[in-house]
């Protein structure tokens, strides 16, 4: 089986490689430098198709010139891809939690110490990640089907629109179909739903192709 892929954020080379013997039995590592703007490493992170992103908090400490941190790059990612697995390492944990969203993503680098254990936290994310994905993929491919045979039922309508709203914001959170427009559509006729969520199956087949 091969590697989950898991990319390391940080503005230091030295902790860079550092990651990499610590991970290197676990996962692939692909290193990300920070840009000046945090869109632009969100985008190289993006588009190397990684399962989890793992950034250092202070990223401006051998770079001046880039002014944001860990907490603001991985809420960044998570505007992107909602429930995405997302870690911040830091020497400073009780800075970190202040300046972030969620305490349980935050680890020191003590954990470096403790053997396998943040590698082992990190990869179970990931396969809950993508499993949780996957179950409910399986279940709005089979909910299109049964919708070309026949019309959907009220629960069943309500089940699909979920569906489609949970992939479409994991996966591509920005182009995710507004609630007000699945609120919108007329039940028993999903013609116009059927199509977008068509389109999201390819999308889906596409991405799992790269992957």
């Amino acid at each position: 089986m091969s590697k989950f892929k898991v990319a390391y954020v940080d503005e230091a080379p030295a902790e860079v490689r550092k990651f990499q013997r610590y991970a290197r039995n676990y996962f692939d590592v692909v290193p990300i430098t920070p840009k000046s703007e945090p869109n632009d490493t969100v985008d190289e992170i993006l588009e190397n198709h990684v399962d989890a992103v793992v950034s250092d908090f202070d990223l401006s400490d051998q770079d001046p010139t880039i002014h944001y941190n860990g907490a603001k790059l991985v809420s960044q990612i998570l505007e992107q891809r909602e429930l995405f697995p997302v870690f911040i390492l830091t020497s400073f944990e009780d800075d970190a939690v202040s300046k972030g969203d969620d305490v349980n993503i935050i680890y020191e680098k003590s954990e470096y110490n403790n053997g396998e254990r943040f590698l082992e936290r990190v990869k179970n994310q990931i396969e809950k990640y993508q499993h949780r994905i996957e179950e409910n993929e399986k279940k709005l491919l089979d909910l299109i089907e049964e919708g070309k045979k026949r019309n959907l039922l009220a629960p069943e309508e309500d089940e699909l629109k979920r569906l489609d709203k949970f992939i479409e914001r994991a996966l591509d959170k920005p182009s995710a179909l507004p609630d007000v427009v699945r609120e919108g559509q007329e039940g028993g006729h999903l013609i116009e739903l059927l199509q977008q969520v068509d389109d999201l199956a390819k999308k889906l087949s596409n991405d799992n192709e790269q992957i």
